[in-house]
Protein backbone atom coordinates (compact mmCIF):
# COMPACT_ATOMS: atom_id res chain seq x y z
CA UNK A 1 0.00 0.00 0.00
CA UNK A 2 2.86 2.49 0.57
CA UNK A 3 3.91 1.95 -2.94
CA UNK A 4 0.74 3.65 -3.86
CA UNK A 5 1.04 6.52 -1.93
CA UNK A 6 4.48 6.91 -3.18
CA UNK A 7 3.43 7.30 -6.65
CA UNK A 8 1.54 10.58 -5.81
CA UNK A 9 4.64 12.00 -4.73
CA UNK A 10 7.01 12.97 -7.13
CA UNK A 11 10.73 13.81 -6.48
CA UNK A 12 10.19 16.67 -9.49
CA UNK A 13 7.03 18.03 -6.79
CA UNK A 14 8.89 17.81 -4.30
CA UNK A 15 11.84 19.71 -4.99
CA UNK A 16 9.54 22.26 -6.36
CA UNK A 17 7.67 22.46 -2.97
CA UNK A 18 11.11 22.92 -1.38
CA UNK A 19 12.15 26.21 -3.74
CA UNK A 20 8.67 27.84 -2.34
CA UNK A 21 9.70 29.97 -0.20
CA UNK A 22 6.21 30.79 0.71
CA UNK A 23 5.21 27.86 2.44
CA UNK A 24 8.56 28.18 4.67
CA UNK A 25 7.79 28.99 8.60
CA UNK A 26 9.05 30.53 11.85
CA UNK A 27 10.26 28.74 14.78
CA UNK A 28 8.21 29.80 17.54
CA UNK A 29 10.43 28.57 20.40
CA UNK A 30 12.60 31.61 21.61
CA UNK A 31 15.62 29.99 22.59
CA UNK A 32 15.98 27.72 19.31
CA UNK A 33 14.87 30.72 16.94
CA UNK A 34 18.61 32.10 16.74
CA UNK A 35 20.55 28.95 16.30
CA UNK A 36 18.20 27.61 13.30
CA UNK A 37 17.94 31.22 11.75
CA UNK A 38 21.51 31.13 11.49
CA UNK A 39 22.13 27.75 10.19
CA UNK A 40 19.37 29.34 8.19
CA UNK A 41 17.31 26.16 8.63
CA UNK A 42 13.85 26.32 7.17
CA UNK A 43 10.63 24.63 8.14
CA UNK A 44 7.65 23.80 6.40
CA UNK A 45 4.63 21.62 7.73
CA UNK A 46 4.14 18.17 6.48
CA UNK A 47 0.26 19.33 5.44
CA UNK A 48 1.69 22.11 3.48
CA UNK A 49 3.88 20.02 1.62
CA UNK A 50 1.92 17.83 0.94
CA UNK A 51 -1.26 20.74 -0.05
CA UNK A 52 1.36 21.48 -2.44
CA UNK A 53 1.95 18.74 -3.94
CA UNK A 54 -1.03 16.30 -4.18
CA UNK A 55 -3.96 18.12 -6.42
CA UNK A 56 -6.80 19.72 -4.35
CA UNK A 57 -9.13 17.62 -4.97
CA UNK A 58 -7.44 14.82 -3.16
CA UNK A 59 -6.16 16.99 -0.42
CA UNK A 60 -9.24 18.04 0.53
CA UNK A 61 -9.86 14.30 0.84
CA UNK A 62 -7.28 13.30 2.96
CA UNK A 63 -7.33 16.46 5.27
CA UNK A 64 -11.19 15.07 5.30
CA UNK A 65 -11.20 11.39 6.23
CA UNK A 66 -9.65 11.04 9.57
CA UNK A 67 -6.39 11.31 11.67
CA UNK A 68 -5.47 7.50 10.23
CA UNK A 69 -5.45 8.59 6.71
CA UNK A 70 -3.49 11.78 7.06
CA UNK A 71 -0.79 10.00 8.86
CA UNK A 72 -0.48 7.44 6.67
CA UNK A 73 0.73 10.08 3.80
CA UNK A 74 2.78 11.49 6.05
CA UNK A 75 4.56 8.34 6.36
CA UNK A 76 4.88 8.26 2.42
CA UNK A 77 5.96 11.96 2.48
CA UNK A 78 8.79 11.36 4.68
CA UNK A 79 10.03 8.32 3.23
CA UNK A 80 9.86 10.18 0.21
CA UNK A 81 12.07 13.01 1.70
CA UNK A 82 14.33 10.14 2.61
CA UNK A 83 14.67 8.67 -0.78
CA UNK A 84 15.36 12.56 -2.09
CA UNK A 85 17.55 13.30 0.67
CA UNK A 86 19.92 9.89 -0.22
CA UNK A 87 19.85 11.58 -3.62
CA UNK A 88 21.70 14.69 -2.38
CA UNK A 89 24.16 12.60 -0.66
CA UNK A 90 24.94 10.48 -3.77
CA UNK A 91 24.91 13.79 -5.87
CA UNK A 92 27.33 15.15 -3.38
CA UNK A 93 29.53 12.12 -3.61
CA UNK A 94 29.97 11.97 -7.67
CA UNK A 95 30.57 15.65 -7.50
CA UNK A 96 33.65 14.78 -4.99
CA UNK A 97 34.42 12.08 -6.92
CA UNK A 98 34.30 10.46 -3.75
CA UNK A 99 35.65 6.66 -3.48
CA UNK A 100 32.94 5.86 -1.08
CA UNK A 101 30.26 6.66 -4.28
CA UNK A 102 30.12 3.44 -5.78
CA UNK A 103 29.58 1.54 -2.19
CA UNK A 104 26.84 4.33 -0.88
CA UNK A 105 25.28 3.95 -4.43
CA UNK A 106 25.09 0.31 -4.00
CA UNK A 107 23.52 0.56 -0.02
CA UNK A 108 21.04 3.05 -1.43
CA UNK A 109 19.76 1.10 -4.29
CA UNK A 110 19.26 -2.27 -1.74
CA UNK A 111 17.32 -0.05 0.66
CA UNK A 112 15.11 1.82 -2.05
CA UNK A 113 14.86 -0.15 -4.87
CA UNK A 114 16.15 -0.88 -8.48
CA UNK A 115 14.51 2.24 -9.69
CA UNK A 116 15.96 4.50 -7.28
CA UNK A 117 19.27 4.43 -9.38
CA UNK A 118 17.03 5.12 -12.34
CA UNK A 119 15.51 8.28 -10.90
CA UNK A 120 18.71 9.60 -9.24
CA UNK A 121 19.29 9.96 -13.11
CA UNK A 122 16.68 11.33 -14.71
CA UNK A 123 16.68 13.98 -12.02
CA UNK A 124 20.25 14.51 -11.78
CA UNK A 125 20.25 18.21 -13.45
CA UNK A 126 18.17 19.43 -10.29
CA UNK A 127 20.39 17.34 -8.01
CA UNK A 128 23.13 20.03 -8.63
CA UNK A 129 24.41 23.10 -6.94
CA UNK A 130 23.66 25.23 -10.11
CA UNK A 131 19.68 24.60 -9.65
CA UNK A 132 20.07 25.45 -6.41
CA UNK A 133 21.52 28.71 -7.08
CA UNK A 134 25.19 28.00 -5.84
CA UNK A 135 28.34 26.96 -7.32
CA UNK A 136 28.96 24.29 -4.43
CA UNK A 137 25.86 23.97 -1.78
CA UNK A 138 23.01 21.48 -1.96
CA UNK A 139 20.17 20.70 0.12
CA UNK A 140 19.62 18.37 3.62
CA UNK A 141 16.21 17.36 3.67
CA UNK A 142 14.81 16.28 7.26
CA UNK A 143 11.71 16.40 9.58
CA UNK A 144 11.10 16.48 13.08
CA UNK A 145 8.14 16.77 15.25
CA UNK A 146 7.10 20.51 14.19
CA UNK A 147 7.06 19.24 9.92
CA UNK A 148 9.80 19.23 7.36
CA UNK A 149 13.62 21.02 7.26
CA UNK A 150 15.36 22.39 4.62
CA UNK A 151 18.96 23.75 4.40
CA UNK A 152 21.83 24.32 2.13
CA UNK A 153 25.86 23.05 2.66
CA UNK A 154 28.83 22.91 1.48
CA UNK A 155 29.16 19.59 -0.93
CA UNK A 156 32.43 19.25 0.43
CA UNK A 157 31.37 19.46 4.39
CA UNK A 158 30.01 16.94 6.65
CA UNK A 159 25.92 15.94 5.59
CA UNK A 160 25.33 15.24 9.64
CA UNK A 161 21.72 16.80 10.16
CA UNK A 162 19.04 17.21 13.15
CA UNK A 163 17.32 20.66 13.20
CA UNK A 164 17.63 21.13 16.98
CA UNK A 165 21.40 19.46 18.03
CA UNK A 166 23.22 19.08 14.37
CA UNK A 167 21.78 22.12 12.31
CA UNK A 168 25.34 22.25 10.73
CA UNK A 169 28.91 20.40 10.77
CA UNK A 170 31.27 22.64 8.85
CA UNK A 171 34.20 19.25 9.24
CA UNK A 172 35.35 17.92 5.97
CA UNK A 173 33.18 14.70 5.26
CA UNK A 174 34.54 11.66 4.89
CA UNK A 175 32.45 10.21 2.43
CA UNK A 176 28.93 11.31 3.60
CA UNK A 177 29.96 12.13 6.95
CA UNK A 178 32.52 13.49 9.12
CA UNK A 179 34.26 11.13 11.42
CA UNK A 180 32.39 12.74 14.45
CA UNK A 181 28.84 11.82 12.38
CA UNK A 182 29.24 8.51 11.30
CA UNK A 183 26.38 7.10 13.66
CA UNK A 184 24.43 9.59 11.29
CA UNK A 185 24.23 6.73 8.67
CA UNK A 186 20.32 5.99 8.94
CA UNK A 187 20.21 3.60 6.28
CA UNK A 188 22.25 1.10 7.98
CA UNK A 189 20.36 -1.75 10.21
CA UNK A 190 21.12 -0.41 13.20
CA UNK A 191 21.89 2.93 14.74
CA UNK A 192 23.99 3.61 18.24
CA UNK A 193 22.01 5.48 20.86
CA UNK A 194 24.44 8.38 20.35
CA UNK A 195 22.65 8.91 17.48
CA UNK A 196 20.45 12.09 16.70
CA UNK A 197 16.82 11.97 16.98
CA UNK A 198 16.64 12.62 13.54
CA UNK A 199 19.17 9.60 12.65
CA UNK A 200 16.36 7.44 14.37
CA UNK A 201 13.11 9.24 13.13
CA UNK A 202 15.00 8.56 9.46
CA UNK A 203 15.49 4.94 10.50
CA UNK A 204 11.66 4.73 11.50
CA UNK A 205 10.54 6.41 8.00
CA UNK A 206 12.91 4.58 6.08
CA UNK A 207 11.26 1.19 6.51
CA UNK A 208 8.02 0.20 4.97
CA UNK A 209 7.37 -2.55 7.43
CA UNK A 210 6.90 0.25 10.27
CA UNK A 211 3.95 2.11 7.75
CA UNK A 212 2.30 -1.92 8.68
CA UNK A 213 2.01 -0.63 12.32
CA UNK A 214 -1.28 1.25 11.62
CA UNK A 215 -4.20 -0.42 11.62
CA UNK A 216 -3.94 -2.89 8.64
CA UNK A 217 -7.76 -3.47 7.86
CA UNK A 218 -8.69 0.34 8.43
CA UNK A 219 -5.37 1.69 6.35
CA UNK A 220 -6.52 -0.85 3.22
CA UNK A 221 -9.96 0.62 2.96
CA UNK A 222 -8.96 4.21 3.46
CA UNK A 223 -6.00 3.40 0.51
CA UNK A 224 -8.51 1.80 -1.56
CA UNK A 225 -10.75 3.83 -1.54
CA UNK A 226 -8.52 6.64 -2.26
CA UNK A 227 -7.16 5.03 -5.10
CA UNK A 228 -10.36 4.50 -6.44
CA UNK A 229 -11.42 8.06 -6.12
CA UNK A 230 -8.04 8.32 -7.59
CA UNK A 231 -8.05 6.50 -10.59
CA UNK A 232 -11.94 7.75 -11.77
CA UNK A 233 -10.38 11.01 -11.20
CA UNK A 234 -7.73 10.83 -13.55
CA UNK A 235 -10.21 8.97 -16.31
CA UNK A 236 -12.59 11.90 -16.40
CA UNK A 237 -9.83 14.90 -16.11
CA UNK A 238 -9.55 17.12 -18.95
CA UNK A 239 -7.15 19.60 -19.52
CA UNK A 240 -8.82 23.27 -19.24
CA UNK A 241 -9.50 24.68 -22.77
CA UNK A 242 -6.74 26.56 -23.76
CA UNK A 243 -6.64 28.02 -27.36
CA UNK A 244 -4.35 27.10 -30.07
CA UNK A 245 -2.17 30.34 -29.74
CA UNK A 246 -1.74 29.95 -25.76
CA UNK A 247 -1.04 25.87 -26.74
CA UNK A 248 1.58 27.34 -29.70
CA UNK A 249 3.30 29.93 -27.39
CA UNK A 250 4.21 27.21 -24.71
CA UNK A 251 5.37 25.07 -27.36
CA UNK A 252 7.83 28.18 -28.89
CA UNK A 253 8.38 28.68 -25.12
CA UNK A 254 9.97 25.66 -25.15
CA UNK A 255 11.14 25.81 -28.84
CA UNK A 256 9.29 23.09 -29.89
CA UNK A 257 7.61 23.24 -33.47
CA UNK A 258 4.47 21.43 -32.63
CA UNK A 259 2.58 18.93 -30.42
CA UNK A 260 4.06 16.41 -32.52
CA UNK A 261 7.68 17.49 -31.75
CA UNK A 262 7.11 17.62 -28.02
CA UNK A 263 5.40 14.27 -28.41
CA UNK A 264 8.67 12.80 -30.21
CA UNK A 265 11.33 14.38 -27.97
CA UNK A 266 9.60 13.47 -24.57
CA UNK A 267 9.52 14.00 -21.36
CA UNK A 268 13.25 13.65 -20.83
CA UNK A 269 13.78 16.59 -23.53
CA UNK A 270 11.40 18.28 -22.01
CA UNK A 271 12.90 18.64 -18.75
CA UNK A 272 15.75 19.41 -19.70
CA UNK A 273 14.51 22.50 -21.70
CA UNK A 274 13.30 23.19 -18.38
CA UNK A 275 15.96 23.29 -16.33
CA UNK A 276 17.96 25.47 -18.65
CA UNK A 277 15.21 28.49 -18.47
CA UNK A 278 15.23 27.16 -14.77
CA UNK A 279 18.60 28.23 -14.42
CA UNK A 280 17.97 31.30 -16.60
CA UNK A 281 15.42 32.91 -14.47
CA UNK A 282 16.28 31.80 -10.67
CA UNK A 283 15.73 34.45 -8.32
CA UNK A 284 19.38 33.60 -6.62
CA UNK A 285 21.28 34.15 -9.94
CA UNK A 286 19.14 37.43 -10.79
CA UNK A 287 16.54 36.17 -12.38
CA UNK A 288 12.63 37.51 -11.78
CA UNK A 289 10.26 35.44 -9.64
CA UNK A 290 7.66 35.66 -11.73
CA UNK A 291 9.35 34.53 -14.82
CA UNK A 292 10.56 31.17 -13.01
CA UNK A 293 7.41 30.68 -11.68
CA UNK A 294 6.06 31.22 -15.55
CA UNK A 295 8.63 28.29 -16.56
CA UNK A 296 7.61 25.66 -13.97
CA UNK A 297 3.99 26.46 -15.38
CA UNK A 298 4.38 26.08 -18.97
CA UNK A 299 6.21 22.73 -18.03
CA UNK A 300 3.84 21.53 -15.93
CA UNK A 301 1.38 22.05 -18.50
CA UNK A 302 3.04 20.46 -21.26
CA UNK A 303 4.29 17.51 -19.44
CA UNK A 304 0.79 16.96 -18.62
CA UNK A 305 -0.29 16.90 -22.45
CA UNK A 306 2.56 13.94 -22.45
CA UNK A 307 1.64 11.54 -19.79
CA UNK A 308 -2.54 12.07 -21.05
Amino acid sequence: MLEKLLKLISYEDLIFSFKEKELYEEFTVHHETFALRSAKVVKISDADLLRKILPEEFSSQMFGSGHLNLLAFVFALRHKILALNSMFHLSVLKQNKDPYFHQTKTEFRKIFGGTFIDEFENIFEMLLPSFWGSSKKLPILGFSAVGCHFVLRDIHACRAFDAYNIPFCKNYAEGTFCRYHMQEKYWIKSITEEASVQAKLSQFYLDPMNFSQFDEATLEKLVNGFFSHFKAFHENKHIPFISQERVQFLLNFYSFSGLEDLKEKGTIELRKRFLEKAKQYHPDVGGAHESFREARENYEFLREILVR
